[in-house]
């Protein structure tokens, strides 16, 4: 039994040895850390793609006013035109006055990123418009400055339509889109008591010459009215001025701006066949990716031609009928100012009163 005692107690000291032993040696051995594994980042290769904006790139637009997206072009040295692939972010708030952006991002295959910004600004229209708003219609020009002469009174001279669109700027006239116009037509927006539109009926080579160029000085966009069957909008030129922000085409019908009816000027929308009618415009309007406001052809109209228009989805139509614009009128049979040769600028400044 002493023996056995004996034994156990040995036992005892031999595996508390080892146990002390074996901390003894853990505590003894260096402390390292876990080595964290770290992501080698993709490295980026090529240049970083470019944005190029369309449009006006800092704009301004009354409160609770329509903002017109003119989109964007990208390209990348190594994959070309990747325009599709841009992503717009909108932060404009048209109900609250105030600075915003609108902001194109863009991503190559390689994964470089451009951004780029449009800046617009929502104000509050403190000195409403109470008594009309001037919608001037122009037809063609000539360059009094180079030795040119009018061929009649609807050519204007390059000099005087200068000074109005000056005026225009100096004095910090807003131009609404027809979106804005229809609106405030209805009564659903104020438009500042400085308003003014600018409109040119039928295209003629003039307009780019000499019209165009003016309007990207003095800064105030342009209505055109044109007869897509005469205009091709498609071709590089003609998205190339719509693309600066300036030019804002709008239809003149697609091919009815010719005679036959023999009523007052015998533009033919007042006399064909409804159906025929109807399709023409909805043609002129797929071609132009709009279908916010017409001109009638040698500005004339009558009930069918307004039955026409209403069913076509046209929003706005304008004659040639001397007159400003007000809330309330007939969205379908709108007046506008005429401006002829020789008219200076005294007298289109009290027409825009």
């Amino acid at each position: 039994m002493v023996i056995i005692t004996i034994f156990l107690i040995l036992f005892c000291i031999f595996m508390l040895y080892k146990i002390f032993s074996t901390l003894k040696d853990q505590n003894s051995k260096p402390k390292t850390k876990p080595v964290k594994k770290v992501e080698k980042k993709k490295e980026k290769i090529g240049e970083v793609p470019e944005i190029k904006l369309y449009g006006i790139s800092e704009m301004t637009m009354v409160k609770n006013g329509i903002y017109e997206e003119y989109g964007a072009s990208a390209t990348d040295k190594e994959d070309g035109d990747i325009s599709k692939d841009i992503k717009i972010n909108n932060k404009i708030k048209a109900e609250k006055p105030g600075e915003y952006e609108v902001i194109y991002t863009v991503k190559d295959k390689d994964g470089n990123e451009t951004k780029t910004v449009r800046k617009v600004t929502v104000f509050e229209v403190k000195d409403k418009d109470t008594d009309g708003i001037s919608v001037f219609m122009y037809h063609y020009f000539y360059d009094d400055t180079a030795g040119e002469n009018g061929e009649n009174s609807n050519y204007l001279a390059k000099s005087l339509f200068e000074g109005q669109l000056k005026y225009l700027h100096d004095n910090d006239y807003y131009i609404p889109n027809m979106k804005e116009v229809a609106l405030y037509v209805d009564g659903k927006l104020d438009l500042p008591e400085k308003s003014a539109v600018l409109t040119l009926d039928d295209g003629e080579e003039s307009n780019y010459r000499i019209a165009y160029p003016l309007a990207v000085q003095y800064k105030i966009p342009l209505v055109w009215f044109v007869v897509t069957s005469w205009t091709d909008v498609s071709q590089e030129y003609q998205k190339e001025l719509y693309n600066s922000g300036y030019i804002r085409y709008h239809s003149h019908t697609d091919n009815m701006h010719e005679g036959g009816c023999g009523e007052q000027h015998g533009g033919r929308i007042l006399c064909v066949d409804h159906e025929q009618g109807v399709n023409d415009l909805k043609t002129s309007a797929e071609k132009l990716g709009n279908s916010d406001a017409l001109a009638y052809p040698c500005g004339d109209t009558n009930d069918h031609a307004k039955e026409i228009v209403k069913e076509a989805g046209i929003t706005l139509a304008f004659t040639t009928e001397y007159g400003q614009i007000h809330k309330g009128d007939e969205k379908l049979a709108l007046s506008r100012v005429r401006i002829n040769d020789g008219i200076g600028l005294d007298t289109f400044v009290s027409q825009l009163k």
